[in-house]
């Protein structure tokens, strides 16, 4: 059991915003969760922050305070790990707020996973596993955008960060017992990594349930029917279903329909969609057909044959034993994205090549060298 967590204290003017800075930059690690809102816009909208520094759990009020850029130097100071649960979505929007990342960094989950607690686990059965303490969970579907907030809301809020340091330091002695303190390392690398990478919509086609039955040109206008939802989603600040869902996309791109009565023929092109974007659906849909043979498309990969199939399956039994000998969760090894791409380079007698995730550092040790040795045996 852990010490009674102290009172969180609320900071909701900038001056107090101040003085808890100058707390936190003084401190080795800090504990930080966010809580947002993403119900019906492209980019999440901030709630709350919070912080926790071993002595003090300080709930930052994004709502009251105009300015949260100062808090960017205690995020990118190098002397301050800072240790959140699972982190991806919190990247996410404290960059999208802030303009930066939380670095250095260390996700729990993750490090929970290579110290043998299993894969993905939540925050409260983690704690509850490791600190034998019980995290409530009421608050989870709260709108942390009303103001004020209740003394649930508040005390939710600490208790997703109060014992998240001592969760963190138990991580540290099993990774090091397990030498596996460099795997940690070298997931928050590619954690940041895949943070930075900016994404401008221009591959979010290949994610399209179906787009691989389409034809060259039916790809090169999905693509860029995609790439504009992309943009007018961002702009709108709208998620991108509810611009226009993949599906109908899909039926546009593959249709090709010459007037605006053919757009209203496919199922959810309702009326006012059709007058809001469609003389640009069907300007895009000709500029595609005039630009087919200027920029190809490489095909998208169709569901591998069964014979294909039946080696994924012997490359899966690697991926398992290996993880049984390690005590480590199959997931954290090999997707089976790495595996499908693996057997496609063989059965498609191209160099059989590892992905790059299995290539170098510890999967490859763990794993990489063991799955190009069995697909080296299995039959083209």
């Amino acid at each position: 059991m852990t010490e009674q967590a102290a009172a969180p204290i609320l900071v909701a003017d900038q001056q107090a915003l101040g003085k808890c800075i100058a707390e936190l930059n003084s401190c080795p690690a800090l504990a930080v969760d966010t809580e947002f809102m993403r119900t019906d816009t492209f980019y999440p909208i901030l709630g709350l922050i919070q912080i926790y520094d071993g002595n003090h759990c300080w709930l930052i009020d994004p709502v009251a305070i105009d300015n949260l850029q100062p808090l960017a130097e205690v995020f990118t100071n190098d002397a301050i790990t800072k240790v959140f649960h699972s982190c991806s979505e919190d990247l996410e929007v404290l960059q999208h707020v802030m303009g930066c990342l939380p670095l250095p960094l260390f996700d729990t989950q993750i490090a929970a996973a290579l110290a043998g607690y299993g894969f993905s686990r939540g925050y409260a059965a983690l704690v509850a596993d490791m600190l034998d303490v019980h995290v409530p969970k009421d608050e989870t579907r709260s709108d942390w955008l009303q103001r004020p907030l209740t003394e649930a809301q508040l005390g939710y809020a600490a208790s997703d960060v109060y014992h998240l340091l001592p969760v963190y330091q138990q991580l540290l002695l099993d990774l090091d017992r397990l030498e596996r303190r460099d795997w940690i390392a070298e997931e928050m690398r590619d954690l940041v990594a895949r943070a930075n990478s900016r994404d401008d919509g221009s591959e979010y086609y290949r994610k399209v349930k179906g787009a691989w039955r389409l034809s060259q040109q039916a790809l090169v206008a999905l693509q860029q029917l995609c790439l504009w939802r992309e943009n007018e989603a961002r702009r709108r600040n709208r998620p991108r279903n509810r611009v226009i869902p993949d599906r109908v996309l899909l039926e546009i791109a593959s249709s090709t329909p010459k007037n605006k009565a053919a757009l209203a023929d496919i199922e959810g092109m309702h009326p006012g969609l059709i007058r809001r974007y469609g003389d640009l659906l069907l300007d895009m849909l000709k500029t595609a057909e005039q630009n087919v043979s200027e920029a190809p498309l490489k095909p998208l990969d169709a569901p591998l044959p069964k014979e294909a199939r039946d080696i994924g399956k012997a490359l899966k039994a690697v991926v398992t034993d290996r993880a049984e000998s390690y005590q480590l969760p199959v997931e954290m090894l090999a997707r089976k994205r790495d595996i499908e791409q693996l057997v496609r380079s063989h059965c498609d007698d191209m160099p059989t090549e590892l992905p790059d995730s299995l290539a170098t550092g510890w999967r490859h040790q763990v794993v990489g060298a063991a799955l190009l040795k069995a697909i080296s045996e299995q039959p083209v």
